[in-house]
């Protein structure tokens, strides 16, 4: 019988983590398994080759992510208490975190999460204003966690409400490839050209080969949510869902702002995709194989079930 790695292994050999998935021992395959292992075998070379292209090249990988981590360790207060032990480059991580001194609370923005409705609707209560912000959206008008000060950081653990939002990851993956792929935005234009130089579609399918080829981590809107947290999961206080965010919501504006949504969310913007309807379409079996192998911290330490 076939043998490949037990599922909750994460894979990223550009960062260093065992990628030989389908041939080191773990658990055995049922027949139907092996039909997508076949599948997959076929791409297998194309993958590693294209991982070692990437190797020198992803973001937080080599010189730049050691170095990056090194510098926030000794400059940042933040990053000195809570040391990012996650897969991205600090640089790239740390716009993802939103602070208010006055409330006080910290959100932890996850991409292809409703962080943009979720970030406008605290900037709206909140009473905090910068003094300077170089854009006029609400994603740059809260304070990041590299520029605190060290009462700002005591401050934040000890009396901020510190929350995120996450989601299921089979449709927030699905969500990342419909937007930024289906209507060719700049973070799909390096999977499009993966694909034509490795005869691959660029079909959803081959977007999934193409986060196992090595491109999980070459951006935030489907890296693994847990590794682009900014705190480390067990030191939030509320981890709201996408899949019941009015509810999850209201719960976060009572604790911080003492107030409820006047209306629930709207469904529709420029990010929205409808991924949730479209997931029976769009996830086969290999599809489904490769996400929840890639995402399986996701689905393990978030409480979401690896079943459609």
């Amino acid at each position: 019988m076939l043998r490949v790695a037990h599922l909750l292994k994460p894979i990223a050999t550009t960062f260093g983590r065992d990628s030989d998935w389908l041939t080191s021992p773990a658990r055995t395959l049922s027949a139907t398994d092996s039909i997508i292992l076949d599948i997959s075998r076929k791409h297998q070379y194309s993958c590693r080759n294209y991982r070692a292209q990437l190797a020198g090249t992803m973001p937080g990988s080599g010189l730049l992510r050691s170095s990056s981590r090194i510098g926030a360790r000794l400059f940042s207060p933040f990053y000195r208490r809570f040391p990012y032990q996650g897969a991205m480059d600090i640089f790239k991580l740390d716009p993802r975190g939103a602070y208010s001194p006055l409330e006080p609370f910290f959100y932890n923005r996850v991409p292809k999460a409703a962080n943009t409705s979720i970030t406008q609707t605290l900037f709206n209560h909140s009473a905090y204003r910068p003094g300077l912000a170089r854009r006029d959206n609400p994603k740059y008008k809260f304070q990041r966690p590299i520029f605190l000060s060290p009462n700002q950081v005591h401050k934040l653990e000890y009396e901020a409400f510190k929350f995120t939002f996450v989601r299921n990851p089979y449709s927030r993956v699905l969500s990342a490839y419909l937007d930024k792929v289906g209507r060719r935005k700049h973070q799909g234009v390096r999977f499009l050209a993966w694909a034509e130089a490795n005869s691959q579609p660029a079909s959803f399918l081959g977007f999934c080969r193409y986060l196992d080829a090595g491109g999980l981590f070459l951006d935030m809107h489907w890296a693994p949510q847990v590794e682009i947290l900014c705190l480390p999961l067990e030191c939030f206080d509320f981890i709201g869902r996408i899949e019941s965010i009015d509810r999850d919501l209201n719960q976060v504006l009572q604790r911080v702002f003492k107030v409820q949504l006047e209306s629930p969310l709207p469904q529709t913007g420029r990010h929205h995709t409808q991924a949730n309807q479209k997931l029976k379409e769009a996830y086969g079996m290999e599809e489904r194989q490769i996400v929840n192998r890639l995402y399986a911290t996701d689905f393990l330490k978030l409480g979401y079930p690896q079943d459609l």
